[in-house]
């Protein structure tokens, strides 16, 4: 067996390649069905208002980040600091920060269980 993760589309797949005796309306079927999650799988994502959001608070810390680049911040500094963060919870930014850390916009540190960001470096 396969270490990829078995998918709707995996399934229906292998089992158009390996139902050699089934009946052509059978076959004909399951190859609609897999028409039918490409069709459906490449249809654009659209953006909740919230994520559109939290975008553009990702942005401001960014850009935060950028114009302090010789510091490390901690979420609770950042709730301090940057003004768009105003009411909201460590969890919240700690969140962001994990989204931007895995764009590669922003690197973590930890230090005593303690995690500190700056903005990567380019290059």
């Amino acid at each position: 067996m396969t270490t990829t993760k078995m998918t709707n589309k995996n399934a229906l797949t292998y089992a158009i390649e390996n139902l050699h005796d089934a009946p052509a309306e059978v076959i004909e079927k399951l190859e609609n069905m897999v028409a039918q999650l490409d069709k459906k799988n490449a249809a654009p994502k659209k953006i909740t208002a919230k994520q559109e959001a939290n975008e553009v608070v990702k942005e401001t810390i960014v850009d935060f980040l950028a114009l302090n680049s010789d510091k490390a911040y901690t979420c609770s500094d950042l709730l301090k600091e940057v003004d768009a963060l105003e009411g909201r919870s460590p969890q919240y930014v700690s969140a962001l920060m994990r989204s931007l850390v895995l764009a590669g916009t922003v690197t973590k540190t930890s230090d005593k269980k303690k995690s500190y960001f700056r903005i990567a470096e380019e290059g």
